[in-house]
């Protein structure tokens, strides 16, 4: 069975639960709630930025 992909789309506005946000994001602490997420092309891209500079 092949492994769903993550839609940052998917998990916005929901509250936050531990493993919704593989790639990073950020949680409201007023409300609890997923105000954004991060995709694993944004996390993939990011990280190679932080490697050049290593």
């Amino acid at each position: 069975m092949p492994k769903k992909k993550f839609n940052p789309e998917d998990v916005i506005g929901k509250p936050y639960e531990r493993g919704l946000l593989p790639y990073g994001g950020g949680v409201s602490m007023r409300t609890g709630r997923i105000a954004f997420a991060v995709s694993e092309e944004e996390h993939r891209n990011d990280m190679k930025k932080l490697k050049v500079l290593l």
